[in-house]
């Protein structure tokens, strides 16, 4: 396994599995023992979890080694853009909610009519069958939105909720001098006509078996190439959207204690909406019983929970639940140590370290939750008692085995979660007052 360091003033700022840059640095290693081995010495950016990177990026390469494969009915045909904005003015070609705010500055929209109107080719789109005829947009967002704003003479940036005047878009100037600040209505017909009519190659695709989302998420995720590189839950954000998601994002982007546990960075990626979808998940499997976990990763376990839920209710109550939860422990644990790893520096002394460490934060949050039923009373928890409990459940997990515990390696087995959970709920039936 490698990973690449970006570096400013020897801190690393940015850790990725892919050279962004000439001047990265690679890093080589077998495990996580050995990656944390190779950067303790390193000076790390207080906003980089090492723990968060590797699970996100190693862990389900090491859990799920099956070999998973899909009947998928595919196609490839050619369509003019006239036809494809009238099916989507109609309905009939649907934009994941999340993609909707990717739009293309003027310039590269300004671009793409220059192509079609000079006879260039146009890469491929990408559009998944749902029923009835409809069809969802996998990958070519921001192609078919700028045609279609700019021939029905709207802004680039056109948004269908906004009250604002609808001024017509122009062409940059920066394109081809006889069709510069033009929009669609000032161009000669003999252009209107052949941007209408020109066609583009559309590869079309059916899920046959097995009926769920996973290889749609994985079709998203390996063939979406827009500018914007999507994580795993903002592609849940496109593929599973709904009352559950929608509400799940309206509710954790208005909580100040859960932004407080986050950079904005993590934020920016949606990583606060999946470690809150992460307590509902689990709490749902560990104490609820409400759904089965596969043999999978965390990833398949969010996409099924996320299907499951999709069209459901959303929980406020729960969500109320876990985000006083969540207030509380940091208030007694502290910003700076709450859901870290502990390590014993001396003696006498136990340090919190890395970033927050979801998997610790889903099980502890979870765990107190259940240990308070009906009211979410929390001086039924000795808060001294808890710290003492954590700390030395965590010593003991840093001192054990190598890459045996359930809170940094492999993550996403039923074992490794029901054993995790397990600890919480010890360290917390071990802090309630008698």
């Amino acid at each position: 396994m490698e990973a690449y360091l970006s570096l400013q003033d020897d801190i690393i700022i940015e850790i990725s599995t892919v050279k962004k840059d000439e001047k990265d640095e690679r890093v080589v290693f077998k495990d996580y023992s050995e990656f944390q081995k190779k950067l303790e010495s390193r000076m790390v950016a207080e906003e980089i979890s090492l723990d968060d990177f590797f699970e996100s990026n190693y862990n389900d390469d090491i859990e799920n080694k099956t070999l998973n494969t899909y009947h998928i009915k595919h196609w490839v045909s050619n369509r003019s853009f006239g036809e494809l904005i009238d099916m989507y003015e109609e309905g009939e070609i649907k934009i994941p909610d999340m993609q909707r705010s990717f739009v293309w500055d003027s310039l590269k929209s300004s671009r793409l009519i220059e192509s079609i109107i000079l006879g260039l080719p146009i890469p491929a789109m990408f559009l998944m069958e749902t029923e009835n005829n409809t069809y969802e947009l996998i990958d070519g967002v921001q192609r078919l939105t700028s045609l279609t704003n700019f021939v029905n003479g709207r802004p680039w940036n056109y948004d269908e909720d906004s009250n604002k005047r609808v001024i017509p878009s122009k062409l940059s100037q920066k394109v081809v001098k006889e069709i510069a600040n033009k929009t669609f209505e000032q161009l000669p017909k003999e252009l209107q006509r052949r941007i209408l009519r020109s066609t583009i190659p559309l590869i079309e695709f059916r899920q046959m078996e097995p009926d769920n989302y996973e290889s749609k998420f994985l079709i998203f995720e390996r063939i979406n190439s827009g500018s914007i590189t999507l994580t795993s839950m903002q592609i849940r954000h496109s593929l599973f959207y709904g009352e559950f998601m929608t509400c799940l994002y309206k509710n954790v982007r208005s909580s100040e204690s859960i932004k407080k546990l986050f950079t904005s960075n993590k934020i920016k990626n949606d990583s606060d909406v999946e470690a809150i979808l992460r307590i509902f998940c689990f709490y749902s499997y560990y104490y609820k019983n409400e759904i089965e976990l596969d043999s999978g990763n965390i990833k398949s376990h969010l996409n099924n929970f996320c299907q499951k839920k999709r069209n459901q209710k959303f929980d406020n109550h729960l969500f109320e639940r876990i985000n006083q939860t969540l207030t509380f422990l940091s208030q007694i644990f502290g910003d700076k140590a709450v859901f870290r790893n502990a390590k014993r520096e001396n003696e006498h002394n136990v340090c919190f370290k890395g970033g927050v460490n979801i998997a610790i934060m889903e099980a502890l949050v979870s765990a107190v939750i259940n240990s308070l039923p009906e009211i979410l009373d929390f001086t039924k928890i000795d808060t001294r008692k808890l710290i003492k409990a954590y700390q030395e459940e965590f010593i003991k997990l840093e001192d054990g085995v190598p890459n045996e515990n359930p809170f940094r390696y492999s993550t996403g087995k039923k074992e490794k979660i029901d054993e995790r959970f397990k600890i919480c709920e010890k360290i917390v039936q071990e802090s309630l007052v008698d």
